[in-house]
């Protein structure tokens, strides 16, 4: 959609469009219903979660709705599970909820730039303390708020814990074969030959897969392996200058180790193919030994007990590089939450209500649910899902957001929520790496915010490079190419394609990241 087809769909609504959708203070009546005492007041809402839209009888919201005296009406049928069309045909009809959560931050805030949503930073200055000291206090969450263009329209779903991934190896193995946990990256080579050659499961068969993974498809790029040399294949600061880690000395090496030990039997034979399904499946048949993934990877401790004998992943330190440094390149930062749109005719009250969102209050019904109902609360004031969370047959989170907690929109993910619900080896995991800061100072970036044009031009030349990246990286490793005698072609070619000035569109976007987090 171009930006005066846009404008011009606004502009007709404010001129009396017939409205698709029920807008906030589009009556004399709403307009004067707002606090507990008067009544709710009514305001729309556009919002989706992993194909899931907003519903207004889940009872999370209707209890926050009596202690706000805001009630949100969703306006996505329940049926229609397609984010990105449904969001499509409320952009493209002109009429849009008073309230708007993306999936995509870049979402809102190309929304915002063509008009579409407020900017809030007024309205955060006057009316909400709470997501103003939020910006103060995390770069992180300030960063994920701020458009490329200094507004806010975006006021994002925080989180505490910043550890994402871990990597996690078969302390069981190890035990049995008489090794240490591995402490660096040449020692991590040894213990996977070790599990390759030894029999670690004890079935007399060769049938081991020492190094595996669930995403290491060419599109994501098995990144998380690269980091064990300290590269990647994305863009990457060094001493403030932004590289592009393939055309550096760090990647050649990085896939020739990988090449090497795909080429030993240490790395999945089926790697790029296997999928989602690589982890359950190899840890299942009790083949699988070491991995870099999320802290559900623990679960498999409980799930597995009776079927693996003995079966212990557990979360290890990440491993010093080839230079000797120690650091974890994958961390969380904030998502995209929710704005208010242009439209919405009360936008005071909105931010009022979003700031509510940042209260204890507010963040214990989005984190924990209901009090007595989802979760309890003892003396000392330490809180504890209740069996109704762990026996409802679903996973704990999933049975919440059937309540309305933990869904999309502007809050802080607590960390306590995240330990409750947690096994033994999760928890762990976590407290390992929180206790380590420093492991996260170099980490990877997030995703850099660019001004339109400059977004069109550096999807363009990147649209000519990412699939020879990907294309070249999956056949060095799997040893169809060979990058000694390959590299330096490659490098020219990426040239050519005018990778330098991606560097540059990203060194600029990356100078915007460090003033705003500074």
């Amino acid at each position: 959609m171009k930006k005066k087809q846009v404008t011009a769909f606004l502009l007709a609504a404010v001129l009396g469009v017939s409205a698709l959708m029920t807008g906030c203070g589009d009556s004399k009546k709403k307009e004067e219903t707002a606090g507990k005492e008067g009544g709710s007041k009514e305001f729309t809402a556009f919002m989706f979660l992993s194909g899931t839209p907003f519903n207004e009888d889940w009872e999370v919201w209707k209890e926050i709705e009596k202690e706000t005296g805001v009630k949100l009406k969703g306006v996505v049928a329940s049926s229609n599970s397609d984010y990105s069309t449904a969001f499509q045909n409320m952009v493209a009809s002109g009429q849009l909820a008073d309230i708007i959560a993306c999936e995509s931050t870049s979402d809102l805030e190309k929304l915002g730039k063509d008009g579409g949503m407020l900017p809030l930073n007024d309205l955060i200055d006057e009316h909400a303390p709470n997501i103003k000291k939020m910006l103060e206090e995390d770069p992180n969450f300030k960063y994920q708020a701020t458009a490329e263009d200094g507004n806010i329209y975006n006021i994002p779903l925080g989180k505490e814990l910043q550890s994402s991934q871990f990597y996690w190896i078969r302390q069981d193995w190890l035990d049995k074969l008489g090794l240490a946990v591995p402490t660096t990256v040449d020692e991590l080579h040894d213990v996977l030959l070790a599990f390759k050659n030894n029999d670690p499961n004890g079935n007399g068969k060769a049938d081991e897969i020492p190094l595996f993974d669930r995403s290491a498809t060419s599109e994501n790029e098995m990144g998380e392996y690269l980091a064990l040399w300290d590269s990647s294949t994305g863009f990457y600061p060094r001493d403030g200058k932004m590289a592009f880690e393939p055309i550096t000395e760090n990647y050649k090496l990085a896939v020739s180790n990988l090449a090497n030990w795909y080429k030993e039997g240490l790395i999945d034979p089926e790697i790029f193919t296997r999928g989602m399904s690589a982890r359950d499946t190899l840890l299942s048949n009790n083949t699988g030994g070491f991995t870099h993934d999320w802290v559900s990877t623990g679960n498999y401790n409980d799930s597995l007990a009776q079927d693996v004998p003995g079966f212990n992943m557990v979360a290890v330190a990440p491993f010093a590089d080839q230079n000797g440094n120690v650091k974890e390149r994958e961390r969380r930062y904030a998502e995209c939450g929710w704005g208010i749109s242009s439209q919405c005719k009360d936008p005071e009250a909105l931010i009022k209500f979003m700031d509510y969102m940042f209260t204890e209050e507010g963040s214990d019904f989005m984190n924990w649910g209901i009090e007595g109902k989802t979760y309890t609360v003892d003396e000392n004031g330490n809180k504890a899902f209740t069996e109704e969370v762990f026996n409802s047959g679903l996973a704990p989170v999933e049975y919440l957001r059937s309540l309305g907690s933990q869904y999309r929109a502007g809050y802080v993910q607590s960390a306590d929520y995240e330990y409750a619900t947690m096994n033994d080896a999760g928890k762990a995991a976590n407290e390992l790496y929180s206790s380590h800061e420093e492991w996260f100072k170099d980490a990877k970036l997030p995703d850099l915010k660019l001004s339109k044009d400059a977004l069109d031009e550096y999807k363009s030349i990147m649209s000519g490079i990412t699939p020879i990246v990907f294309e070249k990286l999956q056949s060095w490793v799997l040893g169809s190419g060979n990058i000694e005698a390959e590299y330096d072609d490659f490098v020219n070619e990426l040239k050519a394609r005018n990778i330098d000035r991606a560097i540059e569109i990203q060194q600029e976007a990356y100078d915007n990241f460090m003033k705003v987090t500074k």
